[in-house]
């Protein structure tokens, strides 16, 4: 007797616990409204480079360089459209005698990403007497978009 008691107290234990197991989950729905705010980022600038560009010439070959193309100040990903040169002037050397080929880039960069692509550099005729270039290390600056 003393175990069908126990075998009692143990399924009516058991049914308590179940009883207060369906108790905990039964709840109430609706539906409900508020507000909220989200900001948007800004795009940072993209960081070119080129190493040494050299030997050009007065009419001579066209010279190969490699553009670092750098999203690595972003957040977020950009997209890079064209790419483009301009040797600056440096005395009487004049930037306008030297031609950069353009880089049609046309991708997006993920933040923090780097690219290369490659662009050719050239000394133009220019008709006159391009002397003061001579030796000169010339800056090139790059633009993107």
């Amino acid at each position: 007797m003393r175990t069908t008691r126990k075998k009692l107290a143990a399924i009516a234990g058991g049914l308590a616990v179940l009883a207060f197991a369906g108790a905990a989950f039964a709840y109430f729905t609706n539906s409900g409204s508020g507000d909220g705010t989200a900001s948007v980022g800004e795009s940072s600038e993209i960081a070119l480079s080129s190493p040494l560009v050299g030997d050009l010439y007065p009419d001579g070959a066209d010279v190969p360089v490699t553009v670092t193309i750098s999203n690595a100040a972003g957040s977020g990903a950009q997209y890079v459209d064209t790419v483009s040169g301009v040797v600056e002037d440096s005395g009487t050397c004049l930037g306008t005698w030297f031609e950069v080929d353009d880089i049609v880039y046309q991708d997006t960069l993920a933040a923090g990403a780097s690219d290369t692509a490659g662009s050719n550099v050239r000394m133009i005729d220019s008709a006159s007497n391009q002397d003061a270039c001579q030796g000169l290390t010339l800056d090139i600056t790059w633009s993107s978009n």
